[in-house]
């Protein structure tokens, strides 16, 4: 499956995620895509572990300006930490889940489920606190554009 995530997958993933935080299962009908988009399952599967790799990016603090040696000394002690093995192991696990889930939108909110729990492990955010962050993450894209 290819991970890459257009600015238009990056919008429709956000608004799956706000439609989950609001239980909002005709909005995540909507969202469902078409023929030629790919399924929600697997979009939130991929939006999640490029928003989990961000996370854990700026938690071990790799940044784009480092150098060589810097960002490799960085990446060893995130690939060592136990806790980041544990948020591969999601994504991957995600990945999986949304393969057999198909076109299945009860799996689809389930996954968006996961990466919002992620999110709040690492932010201690609250589901207004998920809202404004997924408006952020929205607006950013826009901008992007």
């Amino acid at each position: 499956m290819d991970d890459e995530l257009t600015n238009d997958d990056h919008l429709r993933a956000l608004a799956a995620l706000e439609a989950v935080v609001q239980n909002n299962d005709s909005g995540l009908q909507v969202l469902a895509g078409g023929e030629h988009e790919r399924p929600l399952a697997a979009l939130l599967a991929a939006y999640g572990k490029h928003t989990l790799e961000r996370v854990l990016l700026a938690a071990f603090g790799i940044e784009a300006t480092m150098t060589r040696d810097e960002t490799g000394q960085r990446v060893a002690e995130l690939n060592g930490d136990p806790m980041a093995r544990i948020v591969f192991l999601l994504a991957d696990s995600l990945h999986h889940q949304a393969a057999l889930a198909g076109d299945d939108l009860v799996t689809a909110k389930r996954i968006g489920g996961s990466i919002l729990l992620a999110i709040h492990a690492f932010t201690d955010a609250d589901d207004q606190d998920a809202l404004t962050l997924l408006r952020a993450l929205r607006n950013e894209a826009l901008q992007s554009d």
